[in-house]
């Protein structure tokens, strides 16, 4: 993925849909037995995985830029599941925002 090694995410993000209850948070609390507190945590092992995954599907959202799909295996508490992932560059010099992560079944 072009930039991954600058890829960055809001916390609003992670507290308000990626590990909210009313968001993706019960599928990580299933899945991977973790929460909000979490976070830190979780984004480390995601930015260290995005680093060499391929991109699987790419939306143009012209004029608003493209989101990228990326799909990832993830160990976090000794549990190993596949999860997808979506960024979005905002043009062509940006780094990659995320914009939503799950595990996936």
């Amino acid at each position: 993925m072009p930039r991954a090694a600058d890829a960055h995410s809001s916390g609003q993000k992670w507290a308000r849909w990626i590990l909210a209850a009313h968001g993706h948070g019960p599928e990580w609390a299933r899945v991977f037995r973790v929460g909000v507190e979490d976070r830190e945590r979780i984004w480390s092992a995601i930015v260290a995985r995005v680093l060499d995954a391929p991109v699987t599907t790419i939306r143009h959202r012209a004029p608003h830029g493209v989101v990228c799909g990326v799909e990832l295996t993830l160990t976090i508490n000794e549990r190993t599941a596949p999860m997808a992932t979506s960024w979005h560059y905002a043009d062509e010099e940006a780094a990659p925002r995320l914009v939503t992560a799950y595990p996936s079944p």
